[in-house]
This record gives structure tokens, C-alpha cells and sequence, in this order.
């Protein structure tokens, strides 16, 4: 007889083949025991769709295959289909070591009815670069200093991060409306219910996305702002929310000072295609001979400042001013009118 697993382990994909590969290597070779984990694949839609490389019988690996529902929608079918009462969601371009799993099941041990968050870094080599150092620096600046429980919503990432089936579902799971900031979302709601966020930096994951140089990270921090826009208007009080709004929204001819206003204008008027082009330009220049100077840092914040006003902007246009509510703690795990459509394989044993 099979027995449950502790934890089940969901991975999201699209699109990413080799990425996955190696991240599904890394949880096959974890120092837990085989038979007290498994892997749930949720493959969203990939062109040619996965095809999972034949592995070791345990752990046990289940692939599902969602129609292009985006990740929340992928996540909530992930957890439809995941036998643990734990769950453990990391992304698909994710490289961990072999204490990583058992990390998260320790937290959750000690830690029941939290959400823990593990830690995310770049890998050795972006760190070498310039803009590796500030990208690091950039995303670690609200991780907490050590292990342990937070009231803060603002430390959330579903790149990894655990909990337990129960805690999820009591939540409603991930919104499927949203595109953006949904783990900032769930764990908004888990908050106000009184729960709390724990850290656990022994679950470390090495991010080894594309987006190691500026040009890129760039293009990403626009889509990012774009799709957040949803995000922000069903928290409008959030301190962060206001700030994004104040310093990127609309002009507000006599409600905003003059100084606020002349700053848009100009950010305006930068943003166009042609300015960011020579300030890329100028980026490339200064990492080459002068990698650690402030100016080189401060081209940076201008460049990603420019790329965040654009795409907040085009989602001003593309999102109408009223979305759904926020859904209530008791909605269903889908948080649509209907669940998608799953296609299912698996290599139990």
C-alpha cells in the first residue's frame, strides 16, 4: 500500500523545458525520504507541451496539463491534485539543494499555521556582475534579518513557499483575477485573519531567470507594473499602493503639488522609446569603467523608475477603474466560476 505523502510539492510551467529540467533534478535529489514527498507538474499550456524525463520511482510525480489558465489558476489546480496535507509551491527555474524540502516540512512542523517564505538569490555568476549586485540588493530589501514570524504581508513570494493544505484553503487559494502580486494578495488576506508569515532562509532556491542584465530586467519590471494595476486598485490604502499611485499615476492638475506633477512630465517625456535607448547606452558605458560608482546605481533606478511608470501607465488604460472583490476566506480554491480543464498522468508507484 502507498502511503501519503508529508508534503507534495507544486511546479508551475510554461514554456520553460530546460529550466524545469534542471529544477525537477534538484527535487529528486533531495536527502528526504523519496516516499515522504511528491511532485505535482502543472504544465500551462507549454508549445510542445512537457514531457517529463524518466527519473527514479519515488519520489512520486504527477503531470497535469492546464489550458494557458496563468499561474494562480495553475497553482489552485496544482494543489487539486496534490495527496499531502502540506504543500511546497516553487517556480520552475528554481535550482535547490538537497536540505530544501525537508527545510520547509521543519517550519511547517513548528510553524502549522503560517505561510513560510524561503529565501531567493541570484546565482554566482549575475552576483559578479554590476547589475547582479543591484538586483540582489533591490529584491532583499524587506527579507527579514534571520529566521522566524512576521506580521508583515509585504514579505511573500510563491516562488517558495509553503504551508499547509488547510491554511490554502481556508484562503480560497490564489485568485485567478489576478495576474500580478498574487501571493501579495494571499497573504494580505491571511494576515487580516491573523496569521502571520515565517522565514526560513535554510529553504534558500537559486533564481536562474533571464533577467540578469538591466535591458531585460527591465522589460519585466514594466510587464510586472502593467499587470499590478488590478492589484493596486483592491488595495488602494496600502502604503506601497499609494506611493505607486502618487508617483506614477495620472496628473492631478491642482490636487498634487507642483513638484510631484513636474516630475511626471519629465518621466514622461524620458520614458519615450528613443531616451531609454541612450540611457541604456550610458548604462552599458558606466558598467564598463565604472561598475561600483553612484552614478552607475542611480542610472539603474532611473532606468527601472522609467520602465515602472510605462507599464503602470498602459495599465491604467488596458484595466477598467472597478474589479471584483477581494474574495472572502471561505471561496472556493478555483476563486472563478468554473475550474479548468485538467489532463492527468502520473509516475506513482
Amino acid at each position: 500500500m502507498t502511503s501519503v505523502p508529508s508534503i507534495s510539492v507544486i511546479v508551475p510551467t510554461r514554456n520553460r523545458p530546460r529550466r524545469l529540467e534542471a529544477t525537477i533534478r534538484c527535487l529528486r535529489s533531495q536527502r528526504i525520504a523519496p516516499a515522504s514527498y511528491e511532485i505535482v507538474i502543472v504544465d500551462d499550456g507549454s508549445v510542445p507541451r512537457v514531457r517529463l524525463k524518466a527519473g527514479p520511482a519515488e519520489p512520486a510525480c504527477t503531470m497535469l496539463r492546464t489550458p494557458n489558465v496563468e499561474r494562480s489558476a495553475a497553482r489552485n489546480a496544482g494543489v487539486a491534485a496534490a495527496s499531502a496535507d502540506r504543500i511546497l509551491f516553487l517556480d520552475d527555474d528554481m535550482l535547490v539543494g538537497p536540505e530544501f524540502v525537508d527545510a520547509h516540512v521543519q517550519a511547517l512542523e513548528e510553524w502549522p499555521e503560517a505561510l513560510v517564505v524561503g529565501a531567493v538569490r541570484l546565482p554566482d555568476d549575475a552576483l559578479a556582475t554590476p547589475f547582479g549586485r543591484f538586483r540582489q540588493a533591490l529584491e532583499c530589501r524587506v527579507v527579514p534579518s534571520g529566521r522566524g514570524l512576521t506580521s508583515s504581508a509585504e514579505f511573500c513570494t510563491a516562488q517558495n513557499l509553503s504551508m499547509g493544505k488547510g491554511v490554502f484553503r481556508a484562503l480560497g487559494g490564489f485568485d485567478s483575477a489576478l495576474v500580478s502580486s498574487e501571493d501579495q494578495d494571499l497573504a494580505l488576506r491571511h494576515v487580516a485573519r491573523g496569521g502571520k508569515v515565517g522565514f526560513v532562509p535554510a529553504a534558500d532556491a537559486i533564481h536562474a531567470d533571464h533577467a540578469l542584465d538591466v535591458r531585460s530586467y527591465c522589460r519585466r519590471a514594466e510587464w510586472g507594473s502593467r499587470t499590478l494595476v488590478p492589484f493596486i486598485r483592491r488595495y488602494p490604502d496600502l502604503p506601497v499602493n499609494r506611493h505607486r499611485e502618487r508617483i506614477n499615476g495620472p496628473i492631478r492638475w491642482g490636487e498634487e503639488s507642483l513638484g510631484q506633477t513636474l516630475k511626471k512630465l519629465t518621466k514622461s517625456t524620458l520614458a519615450l522609446p528613443p531616451l531609454t535607448t541612450v540611457l541604456f547606452l550610458v548604462a552599458g558605458l558606466v558598467e564598463r569603467v565604472a561598475g561600483e560608482s553612484r552614478l552607475l546605481d542611480r542610472t539603474y533606478r532611473l532606468l527601472l523608475g522609467l520602465h515602472l511608470f510605462r507599464g503602470h501607465r498602459r495599465g491604467l488604460r488596458e484595466h477598467p477603474p472597478a474589479t471584483p472583490a477581494a474574495p472572502s476566506s471561505g471561496a472556493g480554491l478555483g476563486c472563478s466560476e468554473a475550474p479548468p480543464q485538467l489532463e492527468m498522468s502520473s509516475t506513482r508507484h
